[in-house]
């Protein structure tokens, strides 16, 4: 089975598609002074531009960092709240309270007392 990518092997990659594209940028500049008559310096000038304006181009375009899904993971860790194993009480505040909750207790009908597990991931997906 695959497994997910390494961030050694997706640095890897990112540095190799910054390369060919600077690479591919100045060599089109050279390509393009061909179809007009000039001379040697000139279409070398041309490449040699053409590799000073792609490699910036290429770091601006190539995303950099870690891959979106670990981007997304960590912050999913940082905003719940249950992933140090309880929500701020410990195991003996919550077996003497019953593990209950007081908003669901009171029997309001209107979704005000509706516990944060309840809600799906998908709720939250467009408001940040």
């Amino acid at each position: 089975m695959v497994g997910p990518i390494s961030a050694e092997e997706r640095s890897a990659f990112n540095r190799r598609v910054v390369y060919g594209t600077t690479l591919l940028v100045g060599l089109s500049g050279g390509l393009i002074t061909l179809q007009i008559e000039t001379t040697a310096v000139q279409t070398l000038g041309a490449v040699v531009l053409g590799l000073l304006v792609g490699y910036p181009l290429a770091q601006y375009v190539v995303p950099t960092g870690p891959a979106p899904a670990d981007r997304q993971r960590e912050r999913l860790d940082r905003e719940n709240p249950f992933t140090d194993g309880g929500d701020g009480t410990s195991d003996a505040e919550g077996s003497r309270r019953g593990g209950t909750d007081p908003e669901r207790e009171s029997g309001r009908g209107d979704g005000a007392g509706e516990s944060r597990r309840s809600r799906s991931r998908s709720d939250d997906y467009g408001r940040r």
